[in-house]
């Protein structure tokens, strides 16, 4: 297997090979990659590449070596977890087996010679989101020496007709909809400004109450989206903007990104509901097969003991409907001498 390091080659062609490798997501485009290693501080290398058999791509991996204080190197993104290496989805099951065991033994060789002390990798859902690719139906690291920290998310099957779709969203956010009174327009790759973008983040930030890292690099979106990797929904209400919405996409899928509000502005009608189901259906019209709204808590685990926000926001997430998936995820320790 030859890998070809994204440092080596240009964005345009690191796309390029991607756009043939079945199962491939947002998470590994050269827009993304660009965002992850500007967004995570501690970052000292962008070890990702394309694997290739024959001159013909096979897989990914998008991995960084960071350097955090407490723990030293390791393979890991803002100090989370990197995307799982991905191999073409429609390859033989056992050649399937084969290349992401040569690409995880690269990922060791190069964690080892940073002298690493750790890999934190995660699956994406979107890489198999009907559960047809059985490679990715378990979490894999397990058979590597990797630790199970896996989480759960919710993925819509935009696929359904339109009346199915609303009898899955709960019923108190249907009121919720059915009153809404807001305008809504839509920026996609044709129509997508920079002026846009900054209201985006002005509402964020209005919204947080301050400048946090991920409004600090609102200008990615832009890229995002300008590429064909987005679109950006904003909700009017006695013409003035009152919400965002942002979306990452790639190819037939989508992803709930960021949001912000000015619940001042709302006059009581929530605007959230009304606007993530309309965008689920402006997606639908687009093309969308699956949307992912995002991750799952439900309480406390052997690895996390997450806040009351989080388990809101996630129970939140689940009123659209859809289906709640396995988010695997694992952390390999190693022993260096």
């Amino acid at each position: 297997m030859e890998f070809m390091k994204f440092i080596d080659i240009e964005n345009e062609e690191w796309n390029l090979y991607l756009e043939q490798l079945d199962g491939c997501t947002f998470n590994y485009t050269a827009e993304k990659i660009n965002f992850d290693v500007e967004y995570a501080i501690n970052i000292v290398s962008n070890e990702s590449v394309l694997c290739l058999v024959d001159k013909k791509i096979v897989g990914a991996a998008v991995f960084y070596i960071e350097k955090n204080n407490e723990d030293g190197y390791t393979v890991s993104w803002s100090n989370s977890y990197c995307p799982i290496p991905i191999v073409g989805s429609t390859l033989e099951y056992r050649k399937q087996e084969k290349y992401i065991e040569e690409i995880l033994k690269y990922i060791g060789s190069v964690a080892k010679n940073y002298g690493c002390v750790s890999i934190k990798l995660r699956y994406d859902p979107l890489s198999n989101p009907d559960s047809r690719n059985k490679i990715c139906n378990y979490n894999f690291l397990l058979k590597e020496g990797y630790i199970d920290n896996s989480s759960l998310t919710q993925i819509i099957d935009l696929q359904k007709e339109e009346v199915i779709l609303w009898t899955e969203v709960r019923k108190t956010y249907r009121r919720y909809i059915n009153k809404g009174d807001y305008k809504i327009r839509y920026y996609d790759h044709e129509n997508i400004t920079e002026d846009v973008i900054e209201e985006y983040k002005r509402i964020y930030e209005l919204d947080a109450g301050k400048v946090t890292r991920n409004s600090e690099m609102y200008y990615h979106y832009y890229r995002f989206v300008k590429s064909g990797n987005g679109l950006v929904a904003i909700a009017e209400k006695n013409g003035e903007n009152v919400a965002v919405l942002v979306i990452t996409i790639y190819k037939d899928t989508s992803y709930y990104s960021s949001y912000g509000e000015l619940e001042e502005k709302l006059e009581g009608v929530p605007v959230g509901h009304f606007l993530h189901w309309n965008t689920i259906l402006e997606l639908k019209r687009r093309g969308i097969k699956f949307h992912e709204m995002g991750e799952q808590v439900f309480g406390p685990t052997h690895y996390n003991n997450p806040e009351q926000k989080l388990i809101n926001i996630s129970n939140f997430k689940r009123g659209f409907g859809g289906y709640t998936v396995p988010f695997f995820r694992g952390v390999k320790y190693l022993n260096i001498d």
